[in-house]
């Protein structure tokens, strides 16, 4: 008899297991989209050949706006700094210093003027 017991009680204990586990789920997609949002954006804005550069960040994009046009980035390896390169167009930062690379060949030094969170 007391065997019965413990192997009705065990299989209680089984099942019981095993019905919480089938309850219970796992949601990967909502963890991930609130771990994207929770990413910070930041902007700057920068005097580059005495014109103003806005440029926001959001995670390893860039959105660039210089003289009436805009420019989508992304973050790219450098030795130092940060280096956003685009379609005809480069961007990179070191410390309060930048440098913009226009399709033409075209550089021009950039100094930060502020920055925004």
């Amino acid at each position: 008899m007391r065997i019965k017991k413990i192997a009705l009680h065990n299989t209680l204990v089984i099942f019981s297991f095993w019905g919480l586990v089938a309850c219970s789920s796992v949601n990967t997609t909502d963890d991930m989209y609130e771990a994207e949002n929770t990413i910070q954006t930041n902007s700057a804005v920068y005097n580059c050949n005495e014109k103003p550069l806005a440029i926001l960040f959001h995670a390893d994009q860039a959105q660039l706006s210089w003289q009436k046009k805009e420019y989508q980035l992304t973050q790219a390896v450098s030795a130092s700094g940060a280096s956003y390169l685009g379609e005809g167009v480069s961007f990179w930062i070191h410390g309060d210093e930048a440098q913009l690379e226009l399709r033409s060949m075209k550089k021009f030094q950039c100094q930060l003027v502020r920055i925004e969170s």
